[in-house]
């Protein structure tokens, strides 16, 4: 549970990361290309992360087969 307990807060953490550089973005005037970019890129993100805490939501009643496949993927990753 450890281990879930610290990629939940890093999951929390890059949420408010992301979350301050589009409110950074907001605010500013004229956007270049860059900038455009750069706001699709942490929208993504802020989606794939999404996605990631719902299948953490939906996981199997038996434990082990839920820490093996959350363990694979972030392997991969």
């Amino acid at each position: 549970m450890a281990y879930l307990s610290e990629h939940l807060s890093s999951l929390r953490q890059e949420i408010t990361t992301l979350r301050n550089l589009n409110a950074r973005y907001a605010e500013k005037g004229a956007h270049s290309a860059m900038d455009q970019s750069a706001l699709e890129v942490r929208t993504n993100r802020l989606l794939e992360i999404k996605q990631e805490l719902s299948k953490i939501l939906d996981r199997p009643d038996d434990s082990a087969v839920w820490w093996e496949r959350f363990r694979g993927r972030g392997r991969m990753a």
